[in-house]
């Protein structure tokens, strides 16, 4: 009886199924709308903003601190010591060698890291509610009480060539870091925050030394305080432990401006062993703060959203030439970039590349359909939660409102200024803002096997990896 029951339920299903397939499917139900917490936000007399927002759902409390001086403070000729003197920070203080640092944090189960990025400088630590005291207490003695040991420094440098070594034979990381170079020649946006080959052995510690006494300040920091904690007790330990912090006159970068395209520019990073073509394509955009930068956002996201964009149907899903193609921005204090990113087959290379350029002059030819805009601004404005679901989630988001002076009200208002971004906004950003003439193409693979390709297509460059030299503004030696 169990075995005709089961080849029943089974028809059943089927009939059922099939009756449901003849049925159209139920429309999408508008998005239920997610706001960022109420939060509180105070300066203490030194300049440190300190942001407290509580957050009971776990006993857990994240602290995150950010000092908006990162890799585009490298001295000249020396890329990456904002990186080291970050990475060293953890690695032993006056007091505490970085074994007894690892050990204090471990054995309460919480982290301690920190790391350097482009334009800022993060200590981050997470810990169970009842040990946030010495949360607190081994932040504030990382950040002031750096010991920058020799041995330390070494080891870190002999880990960082070794890394570096491995990814300049890495199609991916050369094609990324030679972009960089070509879109924003000398300026520091330019050069590998992690530091180069030439870089790295050249560092001692007095740079670690004078980069920490220099940048490291309240007055260009911000504290968010989140989790298990109240907001009175948030606010008490931020001024206990860092109300000693002491405020400096920290000295502005005096760095070059931003270079613009003019022109398209091809350059081609000949590997003779490469099995694929890794591509890019793109340029600077508009800075973090600009007004257009919803709009230049939406139309990355229409161009080659995750699996859903432009750029993913047109080379992936139509012609097979690869099995993803991209587009994003990164976001700067000063312009950011606009690229578009895939790879593909040797012999393919011109065909996948004439590909991305014209669906960039499409963005720039007419209006995006209703539909399509609407599905990209869904998934933007649906992604945000996912983005605030933990409190170390949501201290990222406070910290970078104040990297990029946002406003107060940023966090309340980021749905509906995506959700205002029309049609009209999108074509006339991509009119202003996106070029596929006035672009960077950066190619990487078996340059013999398609360069003949790419006559007509702009002033080709070919050098050989070997060649390549990620200190220069020119690329090569």
């Amino acid at each position: 009886m169990k075995k005709y029951f089961g080849l029943i339920g089974l028809f059943l299903l089927a009939s059922c199924s099939a009756k449901a397939d003849k049925q159209s499917a139920p429309e999408p139900k508008p998005l239920a709308r997610v706001d960022f917490p109420t939060y509180e936000k105070r300066v203490l007399p030194n300049g440190l903003t300190v942001y407290a927002l509580e957050y009971h759902e776990q006993p857990v409390v994240s602290l995150r601190l950010m000092i908006t001086a990162g890799a585009d403070n490298d001295p000249a000729n020396l890329p990456g010591v904002a990186a080291f003197t970050a990475d060293l920070l953890n690695k032993g203080t006056k007091t505490r060698t970085a074994t007894q640092i690892a050990e204090a944090i471990d054995q309460v189960g919480g982290s301690v890291e920190a790391s350097g990025d482009m334009e800022s400088t993060v200590i981050s630590a997470s810990v169970l509610t009842d040990s946030v005291g010495l949360a607190f207490e081994l932040m504030t003695d990382v950040l002031m009480n750096p010991a920058f040991a020799p041995a330390e420094l070494a080891r870190a440098q002999q880990q960082s060539l070794s890394n570096l070594t491995a990814n300049m034979e890495d199609p991916d990381f050369i094609a990324d870091a030679v972009f960089d170079r070509v879109i924003y020649g000398p300026h520091p946006y330019g050069h590998l925050t992690s530091g180069t080959l030439t870089s790295i052995p050249k560092m001692k510690r007095e740079d670690l030394v004078q980069f920490h006494d220099k940048y490291y300040a309240p007055n260009i920091s911000a504290l968010a305080i989140v989790g298990d904690l109240s907001t009175a007790d948030a606010f008490k330990l931020a001024e206990q432990w860092f109300g000693s912090w002491t405020k400096k006159d920290v000295p502005r970068p005096q760095n070059p401006e931003v270079p613009k395209m003019e022109g398209r520019r091809i350059v081609v990073i000949d590997k003779p062993d490469a099995v694929q073509t890794e591509i890019r394509v793109g340029h600077t955009t508009v800075p973090r703060k600009d007004p257009d930068y919803f709009n230049v956002l939406v139309a990355s996201y229409v161009l080659g959203g995750t699996g859903s964009g432009r750029l993913s149907q047109t080379l992936r899903v139509e012609r097979g030439l690869t099995y993803g193609a991209y587009a994003s921005i990164q976001p700067r204090k000063r312009p950011g970039s606009f690229y578009s990113t895939t790879d593909t087959r040797t012999e393919k290379t011109a065909e996948a590349l004439n590909l991305v350029l014209g669906e960039l002059q499409k963005l720039r030819d007419s209006e995006v359909p209703p539909q399509e805009l609407q599905n990209a601004k869904s998934y933007l404005i649906g992604s945000f939660p996912l983005s605030i679901e933990v409190p170390n989630d949501l201290a990222t988001r406070l910290t970078t409102v104040f990297l990029y002076d946002l406003g107060d009200d940023y966090l309340k208002t980021y749905r509906d200024k995506l959700a205002d971004v029309t049609a009209g906004d999108v074509l006339r950003a991509a009119r202003d803002k996106i070029s596929a003439d006035n672009t960077a193409v950066v190619l990487v693979g078996k340059a013999d096997d398609f360069k003949k390709q790419l006559e007509g297509l702009g002033k080709v460059e070919i050098i050989p990896i070997k060649k390549v030299d990620l200190d220069s503004p020119n690329l090569t030696r």
